[in-house]
């Protein structure tokens, strides 16, 4: 049972990393508003494609999280097949509707970045 010895840990990793992703988001946010305060085009310019940045960090954050805990949810799916008992409290269903609702938020960070992308790039053009 070497996927099962501290599963606790593992859920904890997963939330702290979520919480970053969500962070790391709201500060490219704030940075895209913030960039509207400047009154030269290129400074305006500047922060916004940091705040893509950011945003393109927060998604890449998010997605290596997703495949780090879909592999240790799929470990622990080979151990129990092989025979071995996992632990009762391991709810492997609920743990794939998080992924799921990650998977999700991440699809909405896409849209955002594609949008602010487009709207950038408009604007220079």
């Amino acid at each position: 049972m070497t996927y099962a010895n501290n599963p606790q840990s593992v859920i904890n990793g997963f939330y702290s990393s979520s919480r970053n992703v969500f962070l790391t988001l709201s500060i490219g946010v704030a940075m895209y508003g913030f960039s509207n305060s400047f009154n030269l085009g290129v400074s305006k310019n500047i922060i916004k494609d940091i705040s893509l940045l950011i945003f393109l960090y927060s998604l890449m954050t998010g997605i290596n999280n997703v495949v780090l805990f879909n592999n240790y949810i799929k470990g622990l799916e080979k151990e129990q097949l092989a025979g071995e008992e996992l632990p009762l409290y391991l709810d492997l269903n609920g743990w794939k509707r998080y992924l799921y609702i990650k998977i999700y938020f991440l699809v909405l960070l896409i849209c955002i970045i594609f949008a602010a992308f487009t709207r950038l790039y408009i604007r220079r053009f």
